[in-house]
């Protein structure tokens, strides 16, 4: 039977007692359509390696795994991972580790890629091979889309299932109402496209709210030149006080915690007015500003700075 198919998808946790833990976000995608679409939109070769985050039963998993060279399901459910097993055992290119995605070690693909388990031919990823596709929790997405910022140099691509919400974030415009500090982030590292919407009722069981599918297609660079703790920083004071304005985020903040005048005489070499919101900068503004502060903190106090 399809793993597309609800009925069997029910009877399958059934016979084996399984029932799905809201608290890890489980909901299978149980429509071969939208099946095949985020399959395609993933433009995987066969040169390529794979990370799928969240394999569940592996229904997007056997997709990947006729498009990939290899393919890595990561599952954390211990109770799903014989029946993952079970029904990616036809495909030598997949190999299952039973981890939490965000404790997975993405540098690690590349000794799991060229395995014996996967079969001869497979002899590492190359440069920028790795992509990552997944159906993310709502719960974890946020600390799921850090991970990929942290190794972005070995990232090609990442294919996601996101809540709606949260696709609307990633694809604002920087300065717009919409834009929130991952905005900034994201489109730091990588070219985020909307790919389409998803009904909330092509999943079991249906969760409370639609998703969307993005892709990321990571740049070679960021688009900042500052210091990246410290661009983040910036970004995060930003937004976490984005009714203040610049001086008062960047003065009341804990992240930063400036005194007044090299707050003020930043902004003043950014050639950014003090009482501008935060969250109306654009993403060469937040650069200018860190770069600004950090020829301003260095190199009286930037290694302490960094410590906090």
């Amino acid at each position: 039977m399809s793993l597309t198919s609800p009925s069997y998808v029910r009877d399958l946790l059934a016979r084996h007692k399984i029932r799905l833990k809201k608290s890890l976000g489980q909901h299978f995608l149980v429509d071969e359509n939208i099946l095949k679409k985020i399959a395609a939109a993933a433009q995987l070769t066969t040169e390529e390696t794979v990370v799928e985050i969240g394999a569940g039963i592996g229904t997007l998993t056997q997709a990947l795994a006729q498009r990939a060279g290899r393919v890595i399901a990561v599952e954390i459910d211990e109770r799903l991972i014989p029946l993952l097993h079970e029904h990616v055992s036809s495909y030598p290119n997949v190999v299952v580790v039973h981890q939490d995605f965000l404790q997975f070690d993405l540098r690690s693909a590349e000794d799991l890629s060229s395995s014996s388990s996967l079969g001869k031919g497979n002899k590492g990823l190359g440069h920028k091979r790795l992509s990552v596709v997944g159906n993310l929790p709502y719960s974890v997405t946020t600390p799921i889309l850090e991970k990929l910022v942290e190794a972005h140099e070995i990232l090609k691509t990442a294919t996601l299932l996101v809540q709606q919400e949260v696709a609307e974030k990633l694809c604002a415009a920087p300065g717009s109402r919409d834009a929130s500090a991952i905005t900034i982030f994201m489109q730091s590292f990588a070219e985020v496209q909307r790919v389409f919407s998803v009904s909330r009722h092509v999943f079991f069981p249906v969760p409370e709210v639609d998703s969307a599918l993005v892709r990321l297609e990571f740049y070679e660079h960021p688009r900042f030149r500052a210091p990246k703790e410290l661009f983040f920083k910036v970004v995060r004071a930003a937004f976490n006080l984005r009714r203040k304005t610049l001086k008062q985020a960047l003065t009341r903040s804990p992240l930063l915690a400036l005194q007044p005048e090299i707050a003020l005489k930043a902004l003043d070499r950014a050639q950014l007015d003090p009482q501008r919101r935060g969250e109306t900068l654009s993403l060469e503004e937040f650069d200018r500003l860190a770069r600004a502060l950090a020829t301003l903190l260095e190199p009286r106090n930037c290694a302490v700075y960094r410590s906090r």
